[in-house]
């Protein structure tokens, strides 16, 4: 039905195909039924495609879709006014004849028009062949076509005209909805293939199906990090392990992750006074398919890491925010003043005033801190070694570890990990 049309339904691009073909046989039924034109028109207002072409009034006019024409000028008035309307718009052309335009748009885009028409009111055809004639200049139509096509022509009354207006709206969104729904559900089923066969995978390989603690506490630990692009990469493996572990439940799963922020948010006052954010949950439960899922994940995620970004570090730098939220991620890698110059392409002396002069700390000052503070979580929350721990949180040995430890708790990494609970 053309380019706009075939846009206008947002589908993969074998999908598109056969939601064309329903709103086709759709409207072609509209047509066969009351014996109306239905013509779709792009955005700019021009023919492209009609149910019956045959049985176009406007074939008699010669100066159809002529630019500045009184006819043309009204088609492209009504389809502005139909742009702001939720229903079919009824109008009136030049000649007398009722037309129903129905504006295709979504997300705020236009995808064209279809206008159901020309369509003959009154109770008399004689007297509106009449009237036809008076409106409509003689030099302008081919009176052959013309009362060809004025003989096979319909009268309606207002109130059919109604009735025909409900049913021609009816036949484009009931086709556009039925075509979305089928995508979803062959959607679904294609996920849920997926799904199966990583669960027949992990059986064939003897694998214990386990809740993903490893995947949730790295998503976590990436969101509290700030780290944009790497939380919203984590968050895809993390909802795919929720899947698997759930058998390919999707309601389950949406439930899992409204959970999973509700908890990492529990103590973010702020957070839970936005109401916003609690229509971003609202948006997750409305979730259809998977992919829809992680899309709407995927911005909340990266909004909450950007929250975090911004509590780590809310100067003006650009070049420190980056380095910040690189460190905050790579902590553990082996990070010089130099290499992190190198990263954010400036120099070695200039990024060490810089960063001094935003943060109050010195560049290693910083790392030290945010390593220790890894440290601390690792002494509390696992068996590993001091030596095991000074690795895995970047420092270059458990000696300089204890050091630095000691710089900034007064004790030793040992006695802070044995010190009462209180």
């Amino acid at each position: 039905m053309m380019n706009h049309l075939h846009e206008f339904l947002i589908f993969s691009d074998s999908k598109q195909n056969r939601s064309v073909l329903h709103l086709e046989d759709s409207l072609t039924a509209f047509s066969q039924i009351t014996k109306i034109p239905v013509s779709y028109f792009d955005t700019e207002g021009r023919y492209c495609w009609s149910t019956l072409p045959e049985e176009r009034l406007c074939n008699a006019n010669l100066e159809y879709e002529k630019k500045g024409t009184p006819c043309t000028r009204n088609l492209l008035a009504s389809m502005n006014i139909s742009l702001s309307l939720p229903d079919a718009y009824i109008f009136m052309c030049e000649a007398g004849l009722i037309h129903l335009c129905f504006a295709l748009i979504a997300s705020g885009k236009e995808y064209g028009f279809l206008m159901a028409g020309p369509i003959a009111m009154g109770n008399d055809m004689e007297k509106m062949i009449g009237a036809f004639f008076r409106k409509t200049p003689a030099e302008t139509m081919d009176y052959t076509c013309l009362m060809t096509l004025l003989r096979k022509m319909t009268l309606y009354t207002p109130r059919e005209i109604a009735y025909l207006s409900t049913l021609f709206q009816n036949s484009v969104t009931g086709a556009i909805s039925f075509s979305r729904e089928e995508d979803l559900r062959a959607q679904r089923n294609q996920e849920q293939s997926g799904i199966s066969s990583r669960l027949q995978q992990m059986k064939k390989e003897q694998l214990t199906l386990e809740y993903p603690h490893a995947s949730e506490e790295l998503l976590t630990s990436l969101i509290k990090s700030g780290s944009h692009d790497a939380c919203q990469k984590q968050f895809s493996k993390y909802i795919e392990d929720i899947m698997v572990f759930e058998g390919g439940n999707l309601s389950i799963t949406k439930l899992r992750l409204i959970a999973f922020i509700t908890h990492l948010l529990q103590h973010d006052d702020t957070w839970q006074r936005n109401y916003e954010n609690l229509y971003a949950l609202e948006k997750i439960n409305e979730a259809k398919t998977l992919r829809e899922l992680m899309q709407i994940g995927k911005t909340l995620i990266a909004a909450l890491a950007d929250t975090a970004a911004d509590r780590f570090y809310a100067g003006s730098s650009p070049v420190i925010k980056k380095l910040i939220l690189h460190l905050n991620v790579h902590y553990s890698d082996d990070i010089t003043l130099q290499k992190a110059a190198d990263m954010v392409h400036v120099n070695p002396t200039y990024l060490s005033t810089l960063f001094k002069q935003e943060t109050g700390l010195t560049f290693t000052a910083y790392l030290n801190r945010l390593r220790i503070r890894h440290g601390e979580d690792m002494l509390l929350n696992t068996n590993l070694s001091v030596t095991e721990i000074a690795m895995a949180a970047g420092f270059s040995s458990p000696g300089y570890f204890t050091n630095v430890f000691r710089q900034v708790h007064g004790i030793t990494p040992r006695e802070f990990r044995n010190r009462p609970a209180k």
